[in-house]
């Protein structure tokens, strides 16, 4: 094996053993939820919007008191705080509307774990709710049945997500290799998007191996 082959084997070895141990972790602070509050398999107590009305940065405190030595941060304006706000490249390419390759620029409020892994917490309006919306191809155009009527799917809405960066300021900074979206639904995690990590996350904890696509935020994309 070459050298410039086995240092990124060490270096994915790494990320790969980080990114298990944080994912443990979020998974440990959930069943402890569900031990204190008495609700196996229930975690929309502690994820949903109260009354309807959001509020991330109570989420963060919320969720951190699950978290041993765990710090929170709700705005970068926070004392101590602006470092852990920083843009996540996408484990895919995903383009601008000028069709500039771009990455994520989360501002939403962060737990830092005490080996420096970062949570970025999201709360949505609804938990669970179950909705009905068209379907669509890769290009944006409505799919149809042979009678013409549209072809629809029905989905139930997330409470939150949370994405975590495993080795949090270190680079790359990038989903799918040291960082990863999960989607809090009212009964338990599941994975995000494959543009989020959800892909790779999946492929790791089956496989071992993780998938991401390299690319240069900034480049335009070429068709």
């Amino acid at each position: 094996m070459t050298l410039p082959a086995l240092i990124q084997n060490n270096k994915e070895t790494e990320l790969t053993t980080r990114a298990k141990k944080t994912y443990s972790e979020i998974n440990q602070a959930i069943k402890l939820y569900e031990a204190k509050s008495g609700t196996p398999g229930d975690i929309r107590g502690l994820f949903e919007a109260k009354n309807g009305t959001p509020d991330s940065g109570q989420l963060a405190e919320d969720f951190a008191k699950y978290f041993s030595g765990a710090k929170v941060c709700k705005a970068k304006t926070d004392k101590g705080c602006s470092q852990f706000f920083y843009s996540i490249e996408y484990a895919t390419p995903f383009v601008d509307s000028e069709g500039n390759y771009t990455a994520d620029s989360s501002n939403n409020p962060k737990i830092i774990l005490k080996d420096g892994a970062v949570l970025g917490i999201f709360q949505y309006n609804y938990c669970g709710e179950v909705r009905t919306s068209n379907k669509y191809d890769e290009y944006g155009r409505p799919l149809t049945n042979p009678d013409g009527s549209p072809q629809t799917l029905t989905w139930s809405t997330a409470c939150a997500y949370i994405y975590f960066d495993t080795n949090g300021l270190k680079r790359p900074n990038k989903y799918g290799m040291d960082a990863f979206q999960l989607k809090v639904m009212p009964e338990k995690l599941i994975f995000g998007d494959t543009r989020t990590g959800g892909e790779s996350l999946k492929s790791l904890l089956t496989y071992g191996k993780l998938k991401y696509t390299n690319y240069k935020v900034g480049d335009k994309m070429e068709f």
